[in-house]
């Protein structure tokens, strides 16, 4: 799959013999379409697509001819819910629908597809064929000038892809050679047409990678994170099931005894316990596959994915549950069953009088359990504090009680664009429940060229209405802002050569410059021509936040919207009844346009989804957290009952010479203390690794002090205390003469 001019995929059909299908797939971002008498505002949901997409693609067509679905440049494929959306219940063969454009085109419906699977690289829910599209006659026409359809190639049976790549580089390399000399002519490119190659990605890689033009795709160092937590978890509860499993030997003891004493072989016992062992997590395994099925939906709400069984076959499911319990079965089993073969039989039937278990090996692999509980919690408490630092964060602008409206009409409808913002802007001078209005939108900007010092350095523009600072709240410094009195705020500039640097963009309009970039042209005086920048700076604001706090600010300057407005925004006032106003705006709405669409967004709501997907992983790490210290507590809860049953006899002794509870329990937990604290001190220099290479995501972090370290150390302790206590507390608190009767 690569990013190609739309005239690329018929010559390379023509061309190379070994390649079956070219299928070009265009999306289109915003679209409206009129059903009957109804209008619909789709996003990022339909797709030019050629027309033997669905030969390549085995996408099932609920009604239509694979072969024929798309033969006509007016057929139209729907998805179920896109056909039960526009046609409810009733057949939607052969019935008609308009994308409105700049050339608005009727479509009959030829077939209904099934819904794409939420796991699929694709999710369109309407395909129209690739010629249909209004450009695609001019696209065609620009030849190699346009780089705009994503290329998918299926080859033919038996061709060597390795060999059709190499043959494909030679090819590409003659067939832009133009292109690609005139690229490298522009000042200050870095391209070099020998550095230009074409590659082959196998399709299934493409779904793990981000790519212009791309749809949905997974990211694999999400998936490895997660792997890696189920991983740690599944570990220390093998380890859990050791420790466990050797404090409950005394109870077996007087059996294995008895066995080896009548002579059973060594490896036998060792079979013995491996096998209930290898049982139990047969179970477990299975207990557990049942448990996910029940809470699958509150695993994908938990990380932001729809996850479903059916992704994988019986026969593949059935061999991974056996694949895990073998592997569970002989990490939690080897070496209990290896310990309790090993013991004496004379010790054994003397009731451990005089034997010691040694859990050596126990103690290290609860200290790296313990390491990694540590490394969870600072992790967790770390993303917190960002998440907080972010939500609290003064963006430089009020996001508060604003909501934003899609533009119903087209670029080339500026006329009903501007009557409606007009109409708008009155209807809100006049609604008590709306404090301001304005036509444009926080973010929505194009980047130019500029030179800067004799640098290319990219300005983002944003076009604005002339309350723009005032409806965000946000405040001038120097200078003025824009003035409706003044004509030659929104006027366009007639520059000479001189007064704007060549092969360079240039505002061409009076702009207000955000204080980065004001800074950044070495702070010219204002109402001056400013040749880098290619207009008059008439005032300067302070600087905010137009994107996420994962970006630094950059250099910004805004200008009067002369063009397409993309956006209507209304603030409404504090103490309102948000559903009531946005009934007043909808049916105020209705009345302007006619019924066109109505879509919205809340602009706090639209800031805090850029940081949906750490949140997401914020839960997932806290909870992976929580079941961590809840294991590794069991863990230490183990090694606490395997400590006292070792020092029974001693704890008595103590006792009877006057040995208090509380100094007992210190004793007792001595080596608790010390395991966490060699836990501590191996967790904190990796976790400070972790979250200084996790906040370097964010331009704007916090200082992850050592604090954040000492709470984790405190959080730890505590955690591990409360887990020792039972076993500690009820061997001191217990009658010596009862650990001393059979000495």
């Amino acid at each position: 799959m690569i990013q190609t001019p739309p005239i690329f995929a018929g010559e390379l059909k023509k061309d190379f013999s070994e390649i079956e299908y070219a299928i070009r797939v265009a999306r289109e971002y915003v679209t409206k379409i009129r059903v009957n008498d109804k209008s619909f505002k789709e996003q990022d949901n339909i797709a030019h697509v050629d027309k033997d997409f669905f030969k390549v693609f085995n996408f099932p067509l609920e009604e239509g001819n694979p072969d024929e679905v798309l033969a006509q440049r007016n057929s139209v494929v729907l998805s179920e819910t896109m056909a039960l959306k526009y046609f409810g219940h009733s057949d939607p063969v052969g019935k008609t629908l308009m994308l409105l454009g700049d050339d608005s085109i009727l479509y009959t419906v030829t077939g209904v597809a099934k819904d794409f699977p939420v796991n699929s690289s694709f999710r369109y829910d309407i395909l129209v064929p690739r010629t249909s599209a209004p450009d695609y006659e001019a696209d065609i026409a620009k030849g190699l000038g346009t780089f705009s359809d994503p290329l998918i190639l299926q080859l033919k049976k038996g061709t060597d892809a390795r060999m059709l790549e190499h043959k494909l580089d030679a090819f590409g390399k003659k067939y832009f050679a133009a292109t690609l000399k005139e690229w490298a002519s522009f000042p200050g490119s870095e391209l070099r047409p020998e550095n230009f190659h074409i590659y082959l990605r196998p399709f299934a890689q493409a779904h793990y990678n981000v790519s212009p033009g791309w749809g949905h795709y997974t990211d694999l160092k999400n998936i490895y994170q997660l792997v890696s937590l189920a991983i740690v978890i599944l570990l220390i509860a093998c380890l859990n099931y050791i420790l466990l499993t050797l404090t409950g030997t005394v109870s077996r003891s007087e059996e294995v005894g008895i066995r080896k004493t009548v002579g059973a072989p060594k490896m036998q016992i060792i079979l013995q316990f491996y096998i209930e062992t290898q049982l139990l997590a047969f179970v477990a395994v299975l207990i557990g596959f049942v448990l996910s099925v029940v809470c699958l939906p509150v695993f994908s709400n938990l990380v932001g994915s729809e996850l479903r069984l059916e992704f994988f076959s019986l026969k593949t499911i059935g061999a991974m549950l056996c694949l895990v319990a073998l592997a569970l079965g002989l990490l939690a089993g080897v070496y209990p069953a290896l310990v309790m073969s090993g013991l004496k039989p004379l010790n054994m039937m003397r009731k451990f009088s005089a034997y010691r278990l040694n859990p050596f090996l126990s103690r290290i692999l609860v200290v790296t359990q313990f390491s990694v509980c540590i490394i969870l919690v600072i992790s967790t408490l770390a993303i917190g504090k960002q998440m907080r630092f972010i939500n609290h964060k003064d963006l430089g602008f009020d996001k508060d009680q604003v909501v934003t409206i899609d533009n119903p009409y087209d670029w080339n409808n500026l006329r009903s664009t501007y009557q409606l913002r007009d109409r708008l802007s009155h209807f809100a001078s006049t609604e008590p429940s709306i404090d301001n209005f304005t036509s444009s939108f926080l973010g929505y900007n194009n980047s130019n060229n500029h030179l800067i010092h004799g640098e290319k350095t990219m300005v983002e523009a944003f076009t604005v209405d002339y309350n723009y600072f005032s409806f965000f709240k946000i405040p001038i410094i120097k200078g003025r802002s824009f003035s409706p009195g003044i004509s030659g705020d929104s006027a366009k500039l007639d520059l000479s050569p001189a007064q704007h640097m060549e092969n360079a963009s240039a505002a061409w309009q009076a702009t207000v410059v955000n204080e980065t970039l004001y800074n950044m042209l070495g702070r010219p005086p204002l109402n001056e021509i400013n040749r880098e920048l290619g207009g008059i700076i008439i005032g300067v604001c302070k600087d905010y936040y137009p994107d996420d706090l994962t970006k630094k600010i950059g250099p910004i300057y805004h200008k009067i919207a002369t063009g397409f407005l993309p956006f209507f925004s209304f603030r409404i006032k504090a103490g309102q009844n948000i559903p009531d106003v946005m009934d007043k705006i909808k049916s105020n709405w209705d009345k302007l346009t006619g019924n066109e669409p109505f879509s919205y967004t809340f602009l706090d709501e639209t800031i805090a989804k850029n940081y949906e997907s750490y949140k997401k992983w914020m839960k997932t790490v806290t909870v992976s957290c929580l079941l961590a210290i809840v294991i590794a507590c069991l863990g230490l809860f183990g090694l606490s009952g395997l400590t006292t049953v070792n020092r029974i006899k001693e704890i008595g002794i103590r006792k009877i010479l006057g040995a208090s509870v509380g100094n007992l329990f210190i004793m007792l937990n001595r080596g608790t203390f010390i395991m966490s604290l060699i836990a501590f001190l191996i967790a904190v220099p990796v976790a400070m690794y972790l979250v200084n290479a996790w906040l370097q995501n964010f331009a704007y972090r916090i200082h992850a002090g050592w604090a954040l370290f000492i709470w984790a150390g405190i959080i730890s302790l505590s955690t591990a205390l409360i887990a020792v206590s039972y076993h500690t507390i009820k061997t001191a608190v217990s009658n010596p003469v009862r650990s001393l009767r059979t000495e």
